[in-house]
């Protein structure tokens, strides 16, 4: 587990949050620091896969239901691709990070051994659509984050592939 202090201001009504494309996204801190600034990244209800170049340069996204979670797309990879297979961008990019915001009220608030297989099984499950998962970073509404990348490997630092 990981922590972010937020760096947004009390008062949000002028705030203006970060661009997603004002940040390299190489591994797992990476994300921390954006959610750091971003105020919405634990307080959404449903996940984001963010596709990365092979630099690590935000270029697209899709987004989850409130349904969603690590555990539920590794019954059914083919549920995080639907992005690819119903409206396909010539230019989307196969390295993907999802973050998923965790609730107290959610009965999958707690980062759990589950959860790091759950990450495992969809990994494998999304080679098949060409997708390289590189993680899924959860957060949980008191500022900590979990990589579940880490959690399996022991490393932060995701390896893409072209």
């Amino acid at each position: 587990m990981h922590t972010f202090t937020p760096e947004w201001p009390n008062d949000l009504a002028t705030y203006e949050p970060p661009s997603l494309f004002d940040f390299t996204y190489r591994d797992a801190t990476d994300i921390g620091k954006y959610a750091a600034r971003e105020p919405l990244a634990a307080w959404y209800t449903r996940p984001e896969a963010w596709h990365l170049d092979g630099r690590g340069l935000w270029r697209c996204c899709s987004k989850g239901s409130s349904l969603d979670s690590v555990r539920r797309y590794a019954a059914h990879p083919e549920r995080m691709v639907e992005c690819r297979l119903v409206k396909p961008r010539r230019r989307c990019p196969n390295n993907w990070v999802m973050l998923e915001p965790r609730h107290p009220w959610s009965d999958r608030y707690e980062v759990t051994e589950g959860d790091a297989e759950a990450f495992v099984r969809l990994r494998a499950g999304l080679v098949e659509f060409g997708v390289n998962l590189l993680d899924v970073v959860v957060f949980d509404q008191e500022c900590h984050w979990w990589s579940l990348y880490e959690l399996t490997t022991g490393s932060t630092e995701w390896v893409f592939r072209p």
